[in-house]
């Protein structure tokens, strides 16, 4: 079995058009060729994955993502299935699709009009479904027939195998601004995209499938973002030398009454995601509880009277501070705040720290040191002041505007966590885990971001690297827990941060 790739290059439509004109107009590759090599890559990966699937109906609209389709129904028919096209669209099939459709009526393949869209008749005797209504470069709601037609398949309930893009997703952003195909598999064409790992496209990818069609894989085309499931190679490595303040230093400024746990995880993860020295600043009437929790970490007290003094002195030696976890809303923590968004450090805020930058985000864009903000749905809703809902739908595009709100790198939980940099750099966080939903977890992630960022990675590199990290934690915890249960404890017992190819450990 082949192990999927540590970083995934990701590509938009832009991009998907891009390496289609590098092979045409710069490598001589035919565009009737590419068609076929796709469409044999989709139809085997139909016969491989739905090997019961006998009656098959392949739904094609009028661009080039139609004429995949009615190449597929041509090559399932010649391996003995029982297909047939329906063509949603008034168009007559042009250019390299019409060769296909007059080739796929020349085997025998039976071809529906239905510009309308009405399919029920059609799907109430499918086994499978075959999407080739809209392809990577559709953008906007379905309308018409074509709107028709992915209702009818969503409510038929029949398998469906996407070709490139479930139609309805938007390739670059994985936007769904209408109604959209429910795909059981996405056989992407040459490269992976965008949209099939951002929600709410991710939800309707199903699982996706990379079929090469003959273009080289090094096409001088730039991806849009890349996808990291293992982001360790990115890491710069550990000196056998030098001292605990070499390997990284992070100071942990947070908690509060009730919430001393907080920083506790956020120290206990820097330290084993590699971090040399963690000092935790904390409140005077939680330093008992946070010090008996850890015995590796300094924990420091943190006066309610001039907040600003302490954080400056214990801020000299930190590579990174992390701010926020369990600060809590009470008024002396605002200063608390203000004064660690004034250090000339490296910077990830995180948790209620979040809730005062909304407060007055100009303080955190006016910041020249590197700044990570790592919040979920709801608190990036209340700094861009959106719904959650808002948030959900529109997931690239929020990333997008929390940068431009606060200068920082963002990273956007979820189980499509999404890293954005200022200048431009998109990481998508391709693996998931649902045992991560627990109370504490988003403390782990940040002290592991801290501890990267400690140990030289650039912000972004460090966000991406965590947000893997984070999750592969999750999946090693749950996998060793009856039932898959975890509390944000079990993460940092199976943390693997440091191991990597040339590092010194």
């Amino acid at each position: 079995m082949q192990t999927p790739a540590a970083q995934t290059p990701l590509y938009d439509a832009a991009g998907a058009r891009a390496i289609d004109a590098h092979a045409i107009d710069d490598l001589g590759i035919a565009g009737i060729d590419l068609m076929r090599a796709a469409a044999a890559a989709a139809e085997r990966v139909v016969r491989g994955r739905f090997p019961r699937a006998l009656r098959i109906v392949v739904v094609c609209g009028s661009g080039n993502n139609g004429g995949d389709g009615y190449e597929v129904a041509r090559l399932l028919r010649e391996h003995g299935r029982d297909t047939r096209i329906v063509r949603v669209t008034t168009r007559a099939a042009a250019g390299d699709a019409a060769i296909t459709l007059d080739a796929a009526i020349t085997a025998g393949v039976p071809v529906d009009e239905r510009p309308d869209g009405d399919l029920n008749d059609l799907l109430d005797q499918a086994d499978l479904v075959v999407d080739a209504l809209l392809g990577t470069g559709a953008t906007g709601a379905p309308s018409g027939g074509v709107e028709s037609a992915i209702a009818a398949i969503r409510d038929a309930g029949v398998p469906v195998v996407a070709l490139d893009v479930p139609s309805g997703v938007d390739a670059a952003t994985g936007e769904v601004p209408g109604v959209a195909i429910q795909a059981d598999v996405t056989v992407a064409f040459h490269s992976d995209k965008v949209g099939l790992h951002i929600a709410p496209g991710r939800d309707l990818a199903g699982r996706i499938v990379v079929a090469p069609i003959g273009i080289p894989t090094q096409a001088p085309v730039a991806a849009a973002a890349v996808g990291v499931r293992d982001g360790r190679a990115l890491l710069p490595g550990r000196s056998a030398g030098g001292s605990k303040y070499d390997a990284g230093a992070v100071l942990v400024i947070g908690g509060s009454l009730g919430m001393a746990g907080a920083p506790a995880l956020v120290a206990a993860a820097a330290l084993h995601a590699g971090a040399g020295v963690v000092t935790a600043l904390v409140p005077e009437v939680v330093q008992p509880t946070v010090a008996g929790a850890l015995r590796e970490a300094m924990i420091r007290p943190l006066p309610s009277h001039r907040p600003d003094l302490e954080i400056a002195r214990y801020a000299e030696r930190a590579r990174c501070v992390v701010l926020g976890p369990g600060i809590g809303r009470a008024p002396e923590a605002e200063a608390i705040v203000h004064a660690a968004l004034t250090l000339e450090r490296p910077l990830v805020v995180d948790a209620d720290a979040l809730w005062w930058v909304a407060r007055e985000p100009a303080t955190i864009a006016a910041r020249t040191a590197p700044t990570i903000i790592t919040p979920h749905a709801g608190e990036a809703a209340h700094l861009l002041d959106l719904t959650a809902d808002e948030i959900a739908r529109h997931r690239l595009r929020a990333a997008q505007q929390l940068v431009e709100l606060t200068g920082a790198v963002a990273l956007l939980k979820g189980a499509d966590t999404i890293v954005l940099a200022p200048d431009g750099r998109l990481g998508i966080r391709l693996d998931d885990c649902a045992a991560l939903a627990t109370a504490g977890s988003g403390d782990v992630l940040s002290g592991i971001i801290g501890a990267c960022v400690a140990r030289g990675a650039d912000a972004w590199t460090a966000a991406i690297v965590g947000a893997a990290a984070h999750v592969r934690a999750g999946r090693a915890a749950a996998a060793s827990r009856p039932g898959g249960a975890i509390i944000a404890g079990d993460l940092i017992e199976h943390l693997v941060v440091l191991a990597r190819p040339g590092s010194t450990l």
